[in-house]
C-alpha cells in the first residue's frame, strides 16, 4: 500500500509519507491521553465519551484500511465526513467535563481541515 500511495499525484501543499506517519503517532497519543484520562475519572466503556471514542478510532483505522487495501482516495474522502460528525460530537461532549481532552481532540478537528483539503485534492487528481 505505501508504495501505491506514493505514486499517487498529490496537491501542491502535501507531506512525505514520513510525515503521515508522525501525525498518525501523534494521533494515537492524544487519542490514547483521552482515552486514559476518561478511564481515570471513572468512565465505563458504556459511557458516552468512551463510546464516541472508540467510534472514533474504529472509523480513522477503517479510513486507513480503505485506502491501503482498496486503493480508493475518494472513499477515504468520503469516510472523513462521519469522522469528523463523530469528532466534533466527542469534542462536545467532552467540554463539561474535561478542558484537557477537550483541547487534545480539538487540536485533531483542526488537522481534519487539512485532511479535507488533501484528500479532496488527492482524489481529484488521481481520479480514473
Amino acid at each position: 500500500g505505501k508504495q501505491w500511495f506514493e505514486s499517487l499525484k498529490r496537491p501542491k501543499y502535501s507531506f512525505s509519507f514520513r510525515v503521515w506517519y508522525i501525525v498518525g503517532a501523534a494521533y494515537y497519543i492524544l487519542f490514547g491521553i483521552i482515552t486514559y484520562r476518561q478511564f481515570a475519572m471513572g468512565k465505563t466503556f458504556f459511557s458516552l465519551p468512551i463510546v464516541l471514542l472508540l467510534l472514533v478510532m474504529l472509523i480513522n483505522g477503517l479510513s486507513n484500511f480503505i485506502v491501503f487495501k482498496f486503493r480508493s482516495i475518494k472513499w477515504f474522502y468520503l469516510i472523513i465526513y462521519p469522522f469528523a460528525f463523530l469528532l466534533l460530537t466527542l469534542t462536545i461532549v467532552l467540554y463539561p467535563i474535561d478542558m484537557i481532552s477537550t483541547v487534545l481532540a480539538f487540536l485533531y478537528f483542526i488537522w481534519l481541515f487539512f485532511d479535507l483539503y488533501h484528500g479532496y485534492n488527492m482524489w481529484k487528481m488521481n481520479e480514473k
